[in-house]
């Protein structure tokens, strides 16, 4: 199948993307929080245009050969340049496909406007940012091999900075930061080193207090949801309760992880499958 290159202007920045024109039904990509270049989802290239199904997948605003600033963690950035990427591609049926953070950005885009046909999320998850990262942290600390004494200590570090951003005193908490600098475990942290600045405290509520519920209850088109059971970085109990009730297809992946890869890297045959039937299933007419 052709792939074209795509080039999206609006708000000032520029948009780049990939499109495998196929059919009258299009896949737009949106990015996990840590995978803003568009390579991390060429499998979509090669699986659903063969079917009749194509696919956009784009740089992340202010990465990979998209203009702006990074977007990361901005859930109103990306919503608007995920729809105005929906806008630019014009297709009959044109819906969004997105893992982890992105499966968040969907369901708020889905929300925002019914030009929005379908979604079909990885690791949509059912609790705050905040609550997401202390089950990530304490999982990454513990399959790196660290006892519980460690993860009670790096958790407990977590929400000291979390009453600080919300206001609540430092503490000390400055000093402690600064110490993670010699720890072997600050990789899995996720914390900043130092205590933020107004803005970063802003930002940093903005993104780690959002509530994903309410908005998924707002969710009214086909959507079809897939977790992975061996999920290290995000509680998968929870993220399907939170969309009980919401008509959402709900299948959970045994062996997969996070991305929904299986251990030796590759993809279920069972995520392949459903993701074109389902699609298909559900196409214009």
């Amino acid at each position: 199948m052709a792939l074209e290159n795509l080039r999206v202007e609006h708000e000032g920045v520029a948009l780049a993307g990939s499109y495998s024109p196929a059919g009258d039904t299009v896949v737009i990509a949106l990015h996990g929080a840590g995978q803003g270049d568009r390579q991390y989802y060429k499998h979509l290239h090669r699986l659903l245009p063969p079917a009749g199904i194509g696919v956009v997948t784009f740089d992340r605003r202010g990465e990979g050969e998209s203009t702006g600033d990074a977007s990361r963690g901005r859930f109103d950035v990306q919503v608007r340049d995920a729809l105005a990427m929906l806008d630019a591609v014009g297709a009959e049926r044109a819906g969004f496909w997105g893992v982890s953070q992105g499966a968040w950005i969907g369901p708020l885009a889905a929300v925002k406007s019914d030009r929005v046909a379908f979604l079909v999320l990885l690791a949509a998850t059912g609790v705050t940012p905040s609550e997401q990262m202390m089950y990530a942290v304490g999982e990454q600390l513990r399959l790196a091999g660290y006892g519980e004494d460690v993860v009670a200590h790096v958790l407990g570090l977590r929400r000291r900075f979390e009453r600080w951003v919300h206001g609540g005193p430092a503490d000390g908490l400055e000093q402690d930061l600064a110490a993670m600098l010699d720890e072997p475990w600050l990789e899995h942290a996720f914390l900043p080193p130092a205590l933020l600045d107004d803005e970063g405290r802003r930002l940093w509520i903005e993104e780690m207090d959002f509530d994903p519920r309410p908005v998924f209850a707002q969710v009214h088109c086909p959507t079809l949801l897939f977790y992975g059971s061996e999920d290290s970085w995000s509680p998968v109990e929870p993220s399907i309760e939170a969309w009980r009730g919401t008509g959402a297809e709900i299948v959970l992946v045994q062996g997969a992880d996070h991305g929904l890869e299986l251990p030796d890297g590759t993809l279920p045959p069972e995520y392949e499958h459903r993701l074109v039937t389902w699609l298909n299933d559900r196409g214009p007419g």
